[in-house]
């Protein structure tokens, strides 16, 4: 069987491309890793001698696919081949392909039981996908909008009518993003004759699809019939969520816990990431695309970290939260509009970031649905750990000592996570929504929350004692 290398600079970005990659498949081949150098203080780099042991760790006379990701890993690579024994080394390939899109596609390829040159074919097919998704269109593609459709001839559809509370908002449509993602067919969403493709989390998003609304799935091509068939199934299973048939008579809001609180007031007034806008010349573009790629991954890696740790500290459904904001942050339409940006208008990858992310925000702001609205909450999220890695600055958690009252004018979701409610005794913010998923975590954290409180900062200090009645929305200071 053929077996994996990926040579990285970044270890975490590595580690992280062999979680995605692992979890397509269940044994099969063997992946190993050569990321980043021995220097503490400059971990960022790749070893030749790495690269070399890692392949002699899973070569295979059926060959080892080596994939790299910037420059300097091509050198290290090729100075491995140059090390291994020749009889070895022309069992090795080094192959071209994008580093997380080809190794995906190489480990399933791989684990079939393809060839070297099948194996190194269908990572590089990855590279002719976003090929082909350029075209000649030099407009300023956004990516949450929705894709001009093309229904096959002979494709089949089915339809369901959605009964979940909240509709298809981001923990049910992040499951159906991953339910159809297998499957060898062009398939495209339907309501009320819009179509969007349904393996785009940030599309479904901008779909709209409510309680009551009837959406169809059309397909065509080799598994047609098989994603047809997984999209009834969970449907069934109304994406992932328990749907009751009680409370069926309207939209239904997402209570904060109730009570009373006695505590002192610890003001939190996170850092943001802050940055220069920088215009480019043309031939600073390249590098400017390798730092946004790289922060994208960080970012992703950094997400999944998060849902892993909201999964062993709330839930199951906490952690459904962030592994959607890995699923959204490493949409590929979302990576090709903010290097058109870059591209096109000769900006620096923070301002092409924040631009795009901030057109998606307005995006939902301007949605009619309540639940959907606040989720830009979340993008804004994103975009402040993205901004974090490309900056240098990224989040820094909530340290607490002791019991408090915690005040801030807004907290992320991913703020929420590591908050204990024997410490954070209650939360005050100035802003917030009551359907945000940080006032859904809240709740499973079983801390009371308080949103809303315009001028609760700018009248309390640290160390004062308040109370706050959730019963009634009160902050009193003492």
């Amino acid at each position: 069987m053929v077996n994996l290398v990926v040579v990285s600079h970044s270890a975490l970005l590595a580690q992280g491309v062999a979680e995605l990659a692992q979890q397509m498949t269940q044994g099969g081949c063997q992946l190993a890793i050569a990321a980043g150098v021995d220097d503490r203080d400059h971990p960022i780099g790749t070893d030749a001698i790495k690269v070399m042991e890692a392949i002699e760790s899973v070569y295979s006379p059926s060959g080892v696919l080596v994939l790299m990701d910037l420059g300097s890993a091509l050198l290290s690579a090729e100075t491995a081949l140059e090390l291994l024994d020749p009889e070895m080394a022309q069992n090795v390939r080094l192959c071209a392909a994008p580093l997380v899109e080809g190794t995906l596609a190489a480990v399933v390829a791989a684990s079939s039981g393809a060839s070297l040159a099948e194996v190194c074919a269908e990572a590089m097919s990855a590279l002719t996908a976003k090929a082909s998704q350029l075209g000649e269109d030099t407009t300023i593609p956004t990516a949450a909008s929705a894709v001009a459709a093309k229904v096959a001839p002979d494709a089949q559809s089915v339809s369901w009518v959605v009964r979940n509370p909240n509709g298809l908002h981001v923990r049910p449509a992040a499951k159906l993003v991953e339910v159809l993602a297998p499957f060898t067919a062009d398939l495209l969403l339907e309501k009320n004759g819009q179509c969007v493709n349904p393996r785009s989390l940030n599309q479904l998003a901008i779909l709209q699809v409510r309680k009551g609304d009837t959406i169809r799935l059309l397909a065509s091509g080799a598994q047609a019939g098989e994603a047809l068939d997984a999209f009834l199934q969970l449907a069934h299973q109304h994406f992932g969520e328990s749907v009751t048939t009680t409370s069926d008579n309207g939209f239904t809001g997402v209570m904060v816990p109730r009570g009373v609180i006695h505590a002192p007031v610890l003001q939190w007034l996170p850092a943001k990431p802050v940055f220069l806008p920088q215009t480019l010349h043309a031939g600073q573009v390249v590098d400017q695309q390798q730092r946004l790629d790289l922060a994208l991954a960080q970012t992703t890696v950094d997400l999944q970290q998060l849902a892993q740790q909201a999964e062993q500290q709330i839930s199951v459904e906490a952690a459904a939260i962030f592994n959607a904001h890995a699923m959204l942050i490493d949409d590929e339409e979302l990576h090709l509009a903010i290097k058109a940006r870059i591209t096109q208008q000769l900006i620096c990858a923070e301002s092409a970031l924040q631009d795009e992310l901030m057109a998606m925000v307005a995006d939902y702001q301007a949605l009619d649905d309540d639940y959907l609205r606040v989720r830009e909450l979340d993008i804004r999220d994103i975009l402040n750990r993205t901004l974090g890695h490309l900056t240098g600055l990224p989040p820094v958690p909530l340290s607490v000592c002791g019991e408090i009252l915690l005040v801030a004018e807004e907290l992320f979701p991913s703020q929420m996570v590591g908050l204990d409610h024997q410490q954070v005794k209650g939360i005050c913010l100035s802003q917030g929504n009551i359907m945000s998923h940080s006032a859904i975590l809240a709740k499973e954290l079983d801390i009371p929350m308080l949103v809303g409180a315009e001028g609760c900062l700018d009248g309390s200090r640290n160390g004062q004692i308040a109370i706050l009645d959730t019963t009634v929305g009160v902050l009193k200071l003492q």
